[in-house]
């Protein structure tokens, strides 16, 4: 195996989680609307592991985290390259994480988005 291979996961984003999270702070505590968005990065988070010790750590794995700015601009700008290459140039960059998360891409070719990314489709295109 080529420890050359990226795999890149850009776990999904609630819709309007920047609105969300704001009127977290007005909410009641245990009713935080973001609490989704945490378990899809934890989903991503076992995905990545699951996928290191498959490959037994010979490929480089990236998960994405949103909480940090350079993360959160690095996916837009990847993500939305990548769409426009399909076909979808309407997206806005802004929304382009609310529209194609979550995400996978391996060595930059987008192998799958807007799904929950399955380990069998990732494992298949490095096989």
């Amino acid at each position: 195996m080529n420890s050359s291979i990226l795999i890149e996961i850009f776990p999904s984003v609630l819709g309007n989680q920047d609105e969300c999270c704001d009127m977290d702070a007005e909410m009641e505590p245990g009713s935080s609307c973001c609490e989704d968005s945490e378990n899809f990065y934890e989903e991503s988070l076992e995905l990545k592991e699951r996928l290191k010790e498959h490959f037994d750590k010979t490929v480089n794995v990236h998960l994405y985290n949103y909480d940090i700015s350079m993360d959160r601009v690095m996916a837009k700008k990847k993500l939305s390259e990548l769409m426009r290459k399909r076909g979808f140039k309407h997206v806005s960059e802004d929304d382009i994480l609310k529209y194609a998360t979550p995400a996978v891409v391996v060595n930059g070719s987008l192998i799958s988005f807007a799904t929950k990314p399955q380990m069998e489709t990732v494992v298949k295109e490095i096989s």
